[in-house]
């Protein structure tokens, strides 16, 4: 543990407590953030892994059965609902990308493994059963990648049908890796290593870092956006694999999205057009302290106990912002769950990629 366990533990974990909103008779969603009344599905399975990790295995299941209650029955689910369990999808544009997917079959299996209660199978089954069916072969990289989603949102400018994300594909290898480990079947297998092909297939010998995606009709790959989280997922959902020099390599190079600011240290999300002010993203921050840690690299001088105290500087009652401040197109700065889970992670030196 990096500094002030029982403490800190008891303000993260009380505040995550305090975002539990009840829905139906022992279910409950979490809201994302204090000034939104939403769950993000990404949100959701990080609350299930962290009370599932923490040992409160009766909140994990109120969230786990509400997964289970609003799962769609191709096994999908939607980015966000509000509170009342209804979404904002899909009139507001068809959102069902399947790193979030991934990550909520990841919980419901980090659960059952940490439980030992084995009620949902049915659950996680059903989202890699539709994760199974879109891994998909790219000719021209002669690898399968997994789409983007299975339905294209029409309302963005590109197919989600047509790409394949490397984020996404980390998500994936932990989920199925978790799903063969608790049940031995091959079968979850055989998607665990066609989608770690894929992510070591996006590595860039020359530059030293992992790219983000691939077109998958063309087999172009993305080069032009670098983001923090493809480095540091690299490094805790491939902890398994031999590739410590690579791992070492991604990380100095996600380095230089550090941000100083005041005496506070940290990282921003990536180095795109997207992105033009310069900001600390505490979820990506902590993300990246926990990679730093694990393979005991650290980038200059800042040590991963200086991360730490920039996301305890960034607590509001408990809860950590999300950006350090405010107006920040796409982003709050707002108390989070992301932000909030991913410190306590780094805290406990918890890999939630890993198993």
């Amino acid at each position: 543990m990096l500094m002030g366990a029982v403490t800190a533990q008891s303000t993260e974990m009380q505040w995550l407590e305090g975002q539990l909103r009840p829905f139906k008779t022992d279910q409950a969603f979490i809201q994302s953030y204090t000034d939104r009344s939403q769950s993000y599905l990404y949100d959701q399975a990080l609350a299930i892994i962290a009370f599932s990790r923490s040992g409160d295995h009766v909140r994990a299941k109120q969230l786990v059965k509400t997964l289970e209650t609003v799962q769609n029955p191709d096994g999908t689910w939607y980015f966000s609902y509000y509170l009342d369990g209804k979404s904002p999808h899909p009139s507001e544009g068809d959102m069902r990308p399947h790193g979030a997917i991934a990550w909520a079959a990841l919980a419901v299996l980090t659960y059952e493994k940490e439980s030992k209660d084995r009620s949902f199978q049915n659950v996680w089954k059903n989202s890699l059963t539709h994760l199974e069916k879109n891994i998909v072969f790219i000719p021209r990289l002669k690898q399968h990648g997994l789409r983007f989603s299975s339905v294209d949102n029409k309302k963005t400018k590109w197919n989600e049908r047509e790409v394949a994300a490397l984020e996404h594909a980390l998500d994936g290898v932990a989920a199925f890796r978790l799903a063969f480990i608790l049940s031995a079947d091959k079968r979850w297998e055989k998607s665990q290593k066609q989608l770690e092909d894929f992510s070591v297939g996006l590595w860039d010998e020359v530059d030293g870092h992992f790219w983000s995606g691939v077109n998958m009709l063309t087999g172009k790959i993305n080069r032009s956006e670098f983001y923090l989280d493809n480095q540091s997922w690299s490094v805790l959902a491939l902890s398994h694999l031999p590739l410590k020099e690579k791992f070492q390599s991604a990380l100095q190079a996600s380095c230089r999205l550090s941000v100083v600011s005041g005496n506070r240290r940290g990282f921003s999300e990536s180095r795109s057009p997207a992105s033009q002010q310069e900001f600390i993203w505490s979820e990506g921050t902590a993300g990246k302290a926990l990679a730093l840690s694990l393979q005991q690299g650290q980038c200059g001088d800042t040590k991963a106990s200086h991360y730490m105290e920039t996301l305890e500087s960034m607590k509001i009652t408990g809860g950590v912002q999300y950006v350090d401040r405010p107006q920040v197109p796409d982003f709050s700065d707002s108390p989070s769950v992301a932000g909030t889970v991913w410190t306590w992670f780094l805290r406990h030196r918890i890999n939630p990629l890993g198993v």
